[in-house]
């Protein structure tokens, strides 16, 4: 189509001119509600790269990319936002390019952390949806909890070499992934695979299977942001067989996944604030808590120095930066523990995070204030 044929044809759009207006023309299409949304993506491999491209072109205000990993080359045959320059750069800040460049004007935040470090559960809460596109039970687990404590929608995707499925959850009373598995798989510790390591522990995929589970991503996604009913909650799609199969998930009682934390006190601190900060702002002797392990200061004793906190979370054991020498680090996950002046950020707590705070035999829910830097 040429240009002149093209403009005459976009003439009757409500909304001419606009990247979006052949969209404009679907009946019940809301455009501006697209676009003041922020969707959270968890995973920015294969699937990730799709999902993240999609919405960018459907003209999602705000993308949220969370991934620790690095890009490999087995990416390169699965990813539409890397190139093989991008080899070894993390992959959010790979995408995050490659979205605005696709999407001129769309908010991108990248987070170069794991869930729990990257997305707090505040923010998760807050977004028109969040998208799973994780490579583990583990993950898949740990993403749908947390978008039950905040109330938040997740569609979660997982492939396989000719297909994959769908599930999404937007209520926490409804049947979820974690009750379609047995007992003794919902705290499971599998390890999620990391790209880098795929030469290691190679994983039979194609672009094939990730394009179908995408598409179908999006259209979950696309619905709920258009505040559209959508019929299904576990979609299943075999390219083998060109069909795709609704199964109706029914809610074990016995799962832990449909508790959510309420209710939610705000505070007015926001990750940026020490712990002496967080502490005045408190009731008194509660003990608020972290989701991961931190590290506190340790100390030499092969040259009598203190070593610094700040240890990766799950390190027990660091070198002395001093002599070289091993130091124990005492972790935990107390955050009165640390030093007053400490900053929260620095304890691995993430933006906008709701921290378990324990008084007595309860559990209080307290939110951080949104963090400026992440808007």
């Amino acid at each position: 189509m040429d240009g002149d044929t093209e403009a005459a044809s976009c003439a009757g759009c409500r909304m001419p001119g606009e990247r979006t207006a052949r969209q404009a023309l679907i009946p019940g299409w809301d455009q501006a509600r697209i676009h003041g949304t922020t969707a959270v993506i968890v995973g920015l491999g294969a699937l990730g790269n799709e999902v993240a491209k999609n919405l960018a072109l459907l003209g999602v205000g705000r993308l949220v990319l969370c991934d620790p990993d690095v890009v490999s080359s087995s990416n390169l045959s699965r990813t539409v936002l890397f190139t093989g320059d991008d080899v070894g750069r993390p992959k959010v800040e790979a995408a995050a390019a490659a979205v605005r460049r696709i999407a001129p004007g769309i908010v991108v935040d990248p987070r170069r952390a794991d869930l729990v470090r990257g997305v707090g559960i505040g923010e998760l809460a807050d977004a028109g949806v969040v998208l799973g596109c994780l490579d583990s039970r583990r993950a898949r687990l740990q993403l749908l909890s947390r978008c039950v404590l905040g109330g938040a929608r997740l569609v979660d995707g997982g492939t396989h070499p000719w297909g994959g499925e769908v599930r999404v959850r937007v209520d926490p009373a409804e049947g979820c992934y974690s009750c379609s598995l047995p007992a003794g798989q919902r705290a499971s510790t599998d390890d999620p695979v990391s790209c880098a390591a795929a030469a290691e522990r190679p994983q039979p995929s194609s672009i094939l299977s990730t394009a179908l589970v995408a598409a179908w991503m999006t259209v979950a996604a696309g619905r709920l942001l258009l505040g559209e009913r959508l019929p299904w909650r576990l979609l299943s799609v075999d390219g083998l067989t060109g069909t795709t199969g609704n199964t109706a998930v029914t809610r074990d009682p016995a799962c832990p996944h449909h508790r959510p934390a309420t209710p939610v006190e705000l505070l007015p601190v926001d990750v940026t604030a020490t712990v002496g900060q967080l502490l005045a702002v408190l009731p008194a002797g509660v003990e608020p808590v972290t989701w991961v392990l931190f590290g506190l200061p340790g100390f030499c004793y092969d040259c009598s120095r203190t070593v610094a906190a700040g240890v990766p979370a799950g390190r027990g054991v660091v070198p002395c930066p001093s002599c070289g020498q091993p130091v124990r680090m005492r972790l935990t996950q107390r955050i009165r523990d640390a030093l007053p002046d400490v900053r929260l950020s620095e304890l691995d707590v993430a933006p906008g995070e709701i921290l378990p705070v324990l008084e007595g035999g309860d559990t209080r829910w307290f939110r951080l204030a949104p963090n400026p830097t992440s808007f």
